[in-house]
């Protein structure tokens, strides 16, 4: 009686509750100033709402983090420009100051070497989605550990063509070897295939890991990748990079052509969470909708891969 009692007031409440709630949000901002508790325990929803929109604020600064942010915060430093002297930042940061000093476009001439190890004939691109969940849906698997349930792969002709593969897992059945199988049928002919960061390298050795029957052509294949980032970040800043060098925040200075804003999965992050709903409560979605939902998710793997290819261009022009 004590519980229902209690139910019933919180329920009475929830009008007044929601009415204090609107009219905290449409009054000013708190007073309170930015500092570690934007990140500590988690970061705070409102990020976005609070920090400065400013390139150059320290913040912004290549591998910086938010407790080095902080410190320099603390030490009267806002902007990347007032980085005293003496301190130690990496490479890539002292790139992004002096791309911002000269407001230009920063190219390397250690570009053009470092291209070297992606000619030949017969270069492929390859891209994965993965899911994490926290209750592992198939064996072998850890809490919160990747599984590969999409790739997409675009290999070069030779003749200014590009042929693609793309593959979606369907339904809450374990996809490890259909899609191992079907990607190294899709690869098999490529000298050198292209990644953006190692994270295809990955989770190709843990593929070989749960399919010991397939290992030693999984292994031959993490072999070819060579990874396109590291050429990026030693060599090319472009001021709106604002300190990154994921893929898409690189590809719209260097590339602003091709764009993400006319998909419906604009992200990894949204891209995991559609997949996961697809595969395991598919029956929830209407016929109509589930099927556009695959196609929206091919149409974003696809544009991963398509980015490389059309970033890889971009480099040699630079070079």
């Amino acid at each position: 009686e004590d519980v229902t009692s209690s139910v019933e007031g919180m329920q009475a409440n929830i009008p007044a509750l929601l009415a204090a709630m609107r009219e905290t949000l449409q009054g000013d901002l708190p007073p309170t100033g930015i500092g570690a508790h934007c990140f500590e325990p988690y970061e705070c929803s409102f990020h976005g709402r609070c920090w400065p929109d400013d390139r150059d604020h320290i913040a912004n600064l290549y591998n910086n983090g938010p407790k080095r942010t902080i410190g320099y915060m603390d030490r009267g430093v806002h902007s990347v420009l007032e980085i005293p002297a003496g301190d130690k930042i990496p490479d890539a940061a002292k790139r992004q100051l002096r791309a911002i000093r000269e407001n230009a476009l920063i190219v390397e001439p250690g570009l053009r070497s470092a291209l070297q190890e992606f000619g030949g004939d017969r270069l492929g691109f390859l891209d994965f989605e993965t899911i994490n969940r926290a209750v592992p849906a198939w064996d072998g698997l850890g809490p919160w550990r990747a599984a590969v349930v999409q790739f997409s792969y675009h290999e070069d002709k030779g003749n200014g063509e590009y042929s693609h593969v793309g593959w979606l897992a369907e339904g809450p059945h374990d996809p490890r070897e259909e899609l191992a199988r079907l990607m190294l049928d899709a690869t098999k002919h490529a000298g050198r295939i292209v990644m953006y960061s190692s994270y295809e390298r990955t989770r190709i050795k843990e593929l070989a890991e749960s399919l010991p029957h397939l290992a030693e052509d999984l292994t031959a294949l993490a072999g070819k990748l060579i990874d396109l980032l590291p050429v990026v970040r030693n060599n090319v800043y472009h001021v709106d990079f604002r300190g990154s060098f994921s893929l898409k925040a690189i590809l719209e200075p260097l590339v602003p052509e091709l764009t993400y804003k006319d998909l419906a999965i604009v992200d990894g992050q949204l891209a995991s969470v559609e997949i996961a709903r697809l595969l395991f409560v598919a029956h929830r979605i209407p016929v109509e909708e589930r099927e556009q939902l695959r196609n929206d998710l091919l149409a974003y793997c696809q544009q991963d891969t398509w980015a490389m290819v059309k970033l890889l261009q971009r480099l040699r022009e630079l070079s």
